[in-house]
Order: structure tokens, then C-alpha cells, then sequence
């Protein structure tokens, strides 16, 4: 708990705690009625002469220019508009200026193609979109009713009304899943289940004066906008880092010097710690992963840093959940590893393994992942076929294949269409790349699926790596593998892939591996020639 000494004080957020009107729709009014410091920076991007910051105060002027300028436009109540920006601010201030009308955002990121985008902004239903003018521009066929974020920027702003007051149950946000699976999935965020995880943070998240925090989410994602919200509620001082390229994030941390960094895995995982200036690596003190759980071979050299070393908050969540379900603490001493994501965050009512039929599994079985929390999602937008199929009873799944222990520790084992199908049973890929990162070093790793020769209709697990710096040979690589895999019960690989780049191990728009386009390249590859860079085992798993 975090009482005194903070940004804001216990009044200011015990005021905000007991408005219960307060939700994601109108946080940010609630925010400029409640803080007594409104002309002090709170959000900060990197500039040329250092870190540029906005205050509340500066950002309530330009979230009413741009309000205005949606209002003339005929944007209100349940109005769905699209931003498509790679400028996270932008993207916060227009989010904040539509959910004022009572208008809904569709946010999408901009590292999407544009054919898929056009179909996520039809299947969404959106009105009206606003963007960079080079995405706008490359988007194939008529486009919804459009507008370039500079004619927005442009715009002085006559007419100031008082922000729509939401109900519990309003839409505010759509934004997509990862689409690792598939095409991207228009989720949907209400005023009140979206604030469930922001409410309790108000109290638990580091926001000592001393803190400050640099977030290198995808801001064009509900998770980005979250911690955001997050931060203007705490009056936190936050660095938003488009580029979560490890370069950019280390610069970013070398002039702001934050006390707590935010990233989904792949961004903290190529973090250059060599590039981070003394003073840097002293003052972080948390790191927070989110989304996918993180591997240990990305962690350990993250809580070597700070002073007495630090915190990595291993997060396991979904867009659908709203937030981070469960929470994994790892420091310098720790030693349980092995895809433990830890117990379910107190927001959650109730989590349990279960079978296809919904029925719940013992520990030490592996299953399907349930949950029941008031952050849950309303649905898939116009998919009601997908979002009964997401339901067992009073369970929603998440996708993930998870076991917990007799200890209470959960372990996240899959995604549920990654599971691979062998003559022997299933085997859980997110088991053996922990195994595999581990062995080899690599830089990032996926075990995925491929069709077995000797059993038709039947899988093999092959592991496809990609090194920073000179990898191993193939065959050294699975040799090492196989054996550590051996020595812990698990399943040994029937082959490997050096991947060249990263396109030889591809990732979407949030920094996810497609392995659902791994398995579409390397289906036929033990029935095929030996080509560079590849290895395949002799007799696998006793076969």
C-alpha cells in the first residue's frame, strides 16, 4: 500500500475512490476536479533539449479542442470513431476527447497492415476515422468518413460543454487482440469493468514522489491506455515510448530516469542493458511485464539492476480480461521459474482449471484457464458466436492452458491452439522454449507444431531460434536441447531452425511470435530435404 508521500495525497485518491460514478469514460475529469497541481508535468515524451512534459492542465486544452471538433462534426453519444495514429499521446487526448461525448474509440495499432485494418474498422463499425495521413493514405478502398490528425491540431476550439455522464454498462473502447491466432479480435471495454484494475491501483501502484514511470506499451492498445489513466490518476510522472525497439526504450531510461518500467516481454527482453548509463540502472527499481508471461532468460539480467537489484512483476493477462490476472514477483534471489505466473491479482473473483466441458480440474492436471472478475470484457464486437464460444458457464476462458500446484502456484503451459497433438498426447510448447532460451542463449525462440511423417493427422514439437549474435550450429543447438529436455521429463524436439532475421521468426503487432504462420511454413519440414540452418533429430520421444 502506498499512503504517504505520494503524488497524490490519501484525500485527493480516497476522493477519487469513493465516486462511484468514476470510470474509464470520465477518469480524466474526475482527475482535473480532484488534483490541486493541474500546471505540473505529469506525461513526458522525449525532445531534442530533454524530456518534453504536459501538465493536466495542458492536456484539458487540447482534449476540448478536439472535442469541439467532433461535436461540429456530429460525434456523440455511442459514435464510433477510429484513431489511427503511431503518436501515443495523440492517440490518449482523442480517446479522452470521443469517450466526452459519450462517443466510442476504436483503437488500432499502427504497425497494422492496412487491408486488415479496413476490415477490423468495418467489422467494428466505425463512422468516422482519424489518423496519420500516411496510414489514412494507404488504406485500400472508400474509407469511413476521415480526417488527418493535423486538421484536428489546427482547430481553435470555441465551445466548451460538460463531458457525458456514462453509465456502468457504456461502451468507451474496441481494441484488438494480438491476432497471433488469427485475425485480430474487435474487444470490447465498458465504463465500469474497464476501472476495475485502475480502482484498486490507486492504492498499490508505486507512486511515492520519488517515483516516475516509463511505459513502453503499444499505446494504440487498451493496455497502453490503461496505464496511462493509471498515471494521470496518481499524478505520476510517465514517459510514453512509441518505439519499443530496446534501443529506443534504454535512451528513453537514460533521460528520464524512471523508477519503474512497462513493457510488453519482447520490449523488456531487448532492452541493451549495456546502453544504460550508470544512473539509470540504479533507479529502476520494478519492471512490469504484461500480456504473455516472460521467460527467465529475460528476466535474470533485468532484476541484476537498481541499487540493491530489482523487482520484475511477471503479469499474465489478456485484452479480454481488461487487465493482468496474475502476478509472479521475481528478484535477483529467485529461483521458481519454469512459466510460474504466481496466485490470481485480488480483483479476481475466481480462477480455476478446467476441462473442455467446464468442469474443474485437480492441481497438478493441466487445462483450460477460467476466470470470473468484474473486468471482464462485454464481449467480441458483432461476434456473439465467439463470445459464447469464450464462455463455460460462469467462466470466461482466456485461451491459455495453465496448471496450478499443490502449493497454489500457477503455471501458464500454452495458448490453446499452440498445444501440440502427438501419437504420445499433448505437448505444451511454452515448457520447452523456457528449456530451449535457456540452452541455447538465443535472443527469442518458438517450439511449434509440425506434421509428424509417421503418424498422419499427428504432430511433432520443432523449435525455431533466432541469436542476436553468432548462433550455435543446428545441430549443436539440438543436441543441447534434447538432452536438457530429457534430463527434466519433457519432450524432446524433433528438429531445429536457426532463423536467419526476424523474419525467419516473425512477430505481430504487439511483439507476439505469429506461431500460427511458423506452422504454416515448417508443416512438411521432417519430410523434407535438410536445408541450411535446420536440424532434425533421429528417433524422438522413444520412436
Amino acid at each position: 500500500m502506498y499512503l504517504f508521500g505520494t503524488h497524490r495525497s490519501i484525500t485527493q485518491r480516497m476522493r477519487l475512490t469513493l465516486r462511484r460514478e468514476l470510470g474509464a469514460g470520465n477518469f480524466f475529469w474526475h482527475v482535473c476536479d480532484v488534483a490541486t497541481d493541474l500546471d505540473r508535468a505529469v506525461l513526458f515524451r522525449s525532445g531534442d533539449l530533454g524530456p518534453r512534459g504536459w501538465s493536466v492542465a495542458e492536456l484539458r486544452d487540447e482534449v476540448l479542442r478536439y472535442a469541439d471538433w467532433y461535436r461540429e462534426r456530429g460525434v456523440g453519444v455511442r459514435t464510433r470513431v477510429g484513431v489511427w495514429t503511431a503518436d501515443g499521446l495523440a492517440g490518449l487526448l482523442h480517446h479522452i476527447a470521443i469517450t466526452s461525448l459519450g462517443g466510442v474509440t476504436v483503437l488500432t495499432n499502427p504497425n497494422m497492415a492496412p487491408e486488415t485494418a479496413a476490415r477490423y474498422f468495418e467489422r467494428s463499425d466505425t463512422a468516422a476515422l482519424v489518423g496519420d495521413a500516411d496510414l489514412i493514405a494507404a488504406l485500400p478502398g472508400p474509407p469511413p468518413v476521415v480526417a488527418d490528425l493535423a486538421q484536428l491540431r489546427a482547430h481553435p476550439g470555441r465551445h466548451r460543454q460538460a463531458p457525458y455522464r456514462h453509465a456502468p454498462d457504456d461502451l468507451v473502447l474496441i481494441s484488438h487482440s494480438s491476432g497471433t491466432t488469427g485475425t485480430p479480435k474487435p474487444t470490447a471495454f465498458a465504463h465500469r469493468s474497464f476501472f476495475v484494475g485502475k480502482r484498486e491501483r490507486l492504492w498499490r501502484f508505486p507512486s511515492s514522489v520519488d517515483d516516475r514511470v516509463l511505459t513502453a506499451l503499444p499505446h494504440s492498445h487498451s493496455s497502453g491506455i490503461s496505464y496511462l489513466s493509471l498515471a494521470l490518476l496518481l499524478g505520476l510522472p510517465a514517459m510514453l515510448v512509441d518505439d519499443p525497439a530496446g534501443a529506443s526504450v534504454a535512451a528513453a531510461m537514460n533521460e528520464f530516469l524512471p523508477t519503474v518500467v512497462i513493457g510488453f516481454p519482447l520490449a523488456l527482453a531487448d532492452l541493451p542493458v549495456d546502453r544504460l548509463s550508470e544512473r539509470a540502472k540504479d533507479t529502476v527499481h520494478t519492471w512490469m511485464g504484461m500480456g504473455d508471461a516472460s521467460h527467465e532468460r529475460h528476466i535474470r539480467p533485468l532484476v541484476r539492476l537498481g541499487r540493491n537489484g530489482s523487482t520484475y512483476l511477471d503479469g499474465l493477462g489478456s485484452s479480454e480480461m481488461g487487465m493482468v490476472l496474475f502476478r509472479q514477483a521475481h528478484t535477483r534471489d529467485s529461483e521458481r521459474y519454469g512459466r510460474a505466473i504466481g496466485r490470481p491479482v485480488p480483483v479476481v473473483r475466481e480462477a480455476a482449471v478446467l476441462d473442455e466441458r467446464g468442469n474443474a480440474l485437480p492441481d497438478g492436471q493441466a487445462g483450460l484457464l477460467g476466470v470470473r472478475t468484474p473486468s471482464l470484457t462485454p464481449g467480441y464486437v458483432n461476434e456473439p458466436g465467439l463470445t459464447r464460444q469464450a464462455r463455460r458457464g460462469d467462466y470466461f476462458l482466456t485461451g491459455d492452458v495453465v496448471r496450478r500446484d499443490a502449493d497454489g502456484v500457477w503455471y501458464h503451459l500454452d495458448r490453446t491452439p499452440d498445444v501440440i497433438t502427438t501419437s504420445r498426447g499433448p505437448v505444451h510448447s511454452l515448457e520447452l522454449e523456457e528449456v530451449v532460451l535457456n540452452t541455447t542463449g538465443a535472443f527469442d525462440a518458438a517450439v511449434i507444431a509440425v506434421d509428424d511423417p509417421a503418424e498422419e493427422g499427428r504432430s511433432l514439437p520443432v523449435a525455431v531460434v533466432l541469436h542476436k549474435d553468432e548462433p550455435p550450429t543446428p545441430e549443436d543447438a539440438l543436441a543441447r536441447c534434447n538432452a536438457a529436455l530429457a534430463e527434466r521429463g519433457l519432450a524432446t524436439l524433433a528438429g531445429l531452425v536457426v532463423a536467419a532475421d526476424r523474419t525467419g521468426l516473425p512477430v505481430g503487432v504487439t511483439g507476439k511470435v505469429l506461431k500460427r504462420q511458423l506452422r504454416e511454413r515448417h508443416q512438411k519440414l521432417l519430410g523434407e530435404p535438410v536445408a541450411a540452418g535446420v536440424a532434425l533429430a533421429g528417433p524422438v520421444n522413444g520412436r
